[in-house]
């Protein structure tokens, strides 16, 4: 098993069930996780791989209100993002109630996702921890595609005027797994787990979200160079897929190396982007810094039956800016309410940002004088005025 492991390969349903049940009945870790034994006794330093489908509970949606986990933390940036989800929820009046749920409380965390089907993730920690927790979230609810959505705000220090980028990418296979182990004493080898059957899952996930969109190219965005097994798995799934059920939008493929030469000199020549988890995170974060920064967008997790919202900030643990972005938490908020089918509080709410941008209302990271709740606070006044008068015009 040890030595086909070591292979790069795509493994089978049923070899990888096998290599499951060989990881779960490993010995028992010794003090130092790299001191092994040899041959098939060799221990897994670290790491775990779902095999099982998720359990699916009924839709957490009672007398009309739809329920929604919060993820807070004990940090400034935590308590201060919880704020503005409240907040901007209660002006829209949608009936979405927020469960507030602790970062410290793990297990809870997962059953209330688990129950609820949606999370929204406010807090930014990038220590071992909170990083495993995050995995271990996106590893057992099976959130396997990650999607953000890049555009260029005029004013908001975005060079090129035309950027708008929907990145979806795998999340969950793969690197994710982190599985590590040991063959012989000194050797320590990390395993990149690839399945047909999650490549095909994501890829048409991925495929039927572009043309939801209207979007009109994909660009997959590969090393199959240098991996030939494993992104050239991908590789071919994608073109077969493509010819035989998504001609309607025209697929490109891209060696990263090119990739990110064009993002950095002609961003607008991207419509969508296809990758897989090794170049996702590396990919939104270089999108992102092209398009403005981080801090203006949001991203989501998202699988068959459940999504956790985030402000890309969040996702990608950006920890040089002392408080939270106004601007990512309206983009989950909106990201949100589509998701639970509220699309026009979200459209309203949308228009609600871009009009404080076209105000000159902007937040000291983009030279401006007002504050993260400044902003806040006028989009929730003008959501309350709007009402007020949809009210009045009503009687």
């Amino acid at each position: 098993m040890l030595r086909r492991l070591r292979d790069t390969r795509i493994l089978s349903v049923a070899q990888l069930n096998r290599c499951c049940r060989y990881l779960a009945d490993a010995p028992a870790k010794p003090t130092d996780p790299y001191v092994v034994t040899t041959g098939l006794s060799a221990n897994v330093a670290k790491g775990q791989m779902r095999s099982l489908p998720v359990s699916g509970l009924p839709p957490s949606k009672y007398g009309g209100i739809t329920h929604v986990s919060l993820l807070t933390g004990s940090t400034i940036i935590g308590q201060q993002g919880a704020k503005f989800v409240t907040a901007l929820l209660h002006s829209t009046r949608v009936p979405v109630e927020l469960q507030r749920i602790a970062s410290d409380q793990e297990e809870e965390y997962f059953n209330s996702v688990l129950r609820n089907h949606a999370a929204v993730h406010v807090d930014i920690l990038c220590d071992k921890e909170a990083k495993k927790k995050s995995l271990k979230i996106c590893n057992d609810l099976d959130l396997y595609v990650f999607m953000t959505r890049l555009r260029s705000f005029p004013g908001f220090k975005c060079r090129f005027p035309d950027v708008d980028i929907q990145v979806i990418a795998q999340n969950n296979i793969g690197n994710y797994a982190e599985l590590e182990y040991a063959p012989v004493k000194g050797v320590v080898e990390a395993l990149r787990v690839v399945t047909h059957e999650n490549v095909t899952k994501y890829l048409r996930h991925a495929f039927e979200a572009a043309i939801r969109a209207g979007r009109c190219r994909v660009t997959l965005i590969h090393k199959a160079n240098e991996w030939p097994v494993t992104d050239g798995a991908m590789v071919e799934i994608a073109e077969k897929m493509h010819a035989e059920d998504y001609c309607s939008i025209k697929l490109e493929l891209m060696e990263l190396d090119d990739c990110v030469n064009r993002l950095i000199t002609d961003p607008a020549y991207f419509d969508t982007i296809f990758t897989n988890d090794r170049y996702a995170t590396f990919l939104a974060t270089i999108c992102s810094g092209v398009a403005g920064g981080a801090n203006l967008f949001s991203a989501i997790e998202l699988g068959d039956s459940h999504a956790v919202f985030k402000p890309l900030q969040t996702k990608l643990s950006l920890t040089n800016y002392s408080l939270l972005s106004p601007y990512g938490i309206v983009s989950t908020c909106v990201d949100l309410l589509n998701h639970v089918g509220q699309e026009s509080c979200a459209k309203s709410l949308w228009k609600g940002m871009l009009r404080t941008m076209t105000d000159g209302i902007k937040t000291v990271e983009f030279d401006g004088p007002d504050t993260g709740e400044y902003v806040i606070c006028n989009i929730m006044n003008k959501l309350r005025c709007s009402a007020l008068g949809e009210n009045v015009e009503k009687k």
